[in-house]
């Protein structure tokens, strides 16, 4: 049996031209140092109050706590900014009966 040869014309032999990927998002790498040195402090004040009570410890230790302490508290002030914007609304306040004079 004969196989019949096909011709490809110019276009289909070009390949389409390639799709760039959009990239990656990241998170803003400011904000991750920023918490990430609070995070330092943090831990550096723990390890001088642990050394000044005699307690042993571990760094790691340290710096879990100061992870947990500094995410806690970054919690709490996001919550008092949202908190702030719905203080402004005022609700109206009920005014006390006035008792009669006879």
């Amino acid at each position: 049996m004969a196989t019949k040869k096909t011709e490809v014309s110019a276009k289909a032999k070009k390949a389409a031209p390639a799709v760039k990927a959009a990239p990656a998002k990241k998170a803003p790498a400011a904000k991750k140092t920023d918490i990430e040195m609070l995070i330092r402090m943090k831990a550096e004040e723990i390890y001088n109050a642990r050394v000044v009570r005699g307690e042993h410890g571990s760094a790691d230790d340290d710096w879990h706590k100061a992870e947990k302490l500094v995410k806690a508290g970054a919690k709490k002030a996001g919550a008092k900014k949202a908190g702030a914007k719905t203080a402004e609304v005022k609700k109206p306040v009920a005014k006390k009966p006035v008792a009669k004079k006879k």
